[in-house]
């Protein structure tokens, strides 16, 4: 966590924020990058902290890709609402 706060705020141009489990339920990286995020905040990451230590006017980005929920027939409007409403909340 120190080495955000290290960072000199001009180096960071960007962010993309999602939450993961700290061990992965199973799959490769790669699929769960792909097809599994989760919506900020629902996972293990200190994202509250993170968000902290960013520059304040910082474009931070919603990556949450979460095939199995679109699929099962959840909108992609009610998708994107839910994930943005989340991050928000968590500061972002």
């Amino acid at each position: 966590m120190d080495d955000i706060f290290n960072i000199d705020p001009s180096l960071i141009g960007y962010a993309q924020l999602c939450d993961v489990p700290m061990i992965s339920k199973g799959g490769t990286y790669m699929e769960e990058a792909m097809f599994g995020r989760m919506v900020p905040g629902t996972g293990e990451l200190p994202l509250r902290e993170w968000i902290a230590a960013l520059p304040a006017d910082l474009e931070i980005g919603l990556e949450v890709p979460m095939i199995d929920e679109l699929q099962a027939g959840l909108s992609p409007r009610d998708h994107a609402a839910r994930v943005i409403t989340a991050a928000r909340e968590l500061g972002a």
